[in-house]
């Protein structure tokens, strides 16, 4: 009978190890795919940020004076996340948040167009104020999580020169914010 508990115990043991063995293997394996896809998906996000910070910039006047306001920047692209990664490999939230962006810039350039519908010649201000602003908010959120996926992965930070277009994008969506303040405490000191 002792020779039957000391195999059921081997057999127990040794399907124990097998199993963890296997679990500690997919860990593995799992946080090398999420430090694959952190890495691929930053690139992006990078990208999207600075063509964000770019246009949070044009005011219509960039070029100079013109008689009538004009874009000089084109709208960021859409944003096109890698196919080779495995998006179960990160947190769940993260995951949405990422690919929740692509609608957030669908409702942005919704808000862009309504506003074009409503703006007036020459300087067609509700237009270039809601696109600055629409597109800062997007570049922020989007370093935002950038950062969030490099500190989870420990990719290092991102470094800027002269150029920093997460500072741009804070100034921009600053200002706006600043601006409508005013306008709404002028307007209510009308009425």
């Amino acid at each position: 009978m002792s020779e039957a508990v000391a195999a059921l115990v081997g057999a127990i043991v040794g399907s124990g190890i097998v199993v963890l063995r296997e679990w500690l293997s997919s860990k593995v394996d799992s946080r090398k795919r999420g430090k694959y896809l952190a890495i691929r998906v930053v690139i992006t996000l990078d990208r999207f940020v600075d063509q964000c910070a770019i246009v949070s910039l044009d005011d219509g006047h960039l070029e100079g004076f013109r008689e009538e306001a004009t874009a000089t920047t084109e709208d960021p692209s859409p944003i096109d996340f890698p196919e080779d990664v495995d998006w179960r490999s990160i947190d769940h939230q993260m995951a949405y948040d990422l690919l929740s962006l692509d609608n957030k810039l669908y409702d942005a350039r919704q808000a862009i167009n309504a506003a074009a519908d409503y703006a007036s010649a020459p300087d067609y201000d509700e237009y270039y104020e809601t696109r600055r602003y629409r597109y800062a908010l997007l570049g922020l959120e989007a370093a935002r999580l950038a950062r969030i996926l490099r500190d989870t992965h420990d990719l290092p930070r991102r470094t800027f020169g002269e150029w920093n277009p997460e500072i741009k994008l804070e100034e921009t969506r600053e200002e706006i914010e600043a601006e409508r303040e005013r306008s709404k405490a002028l307007s209510s000191d009308l009425l």
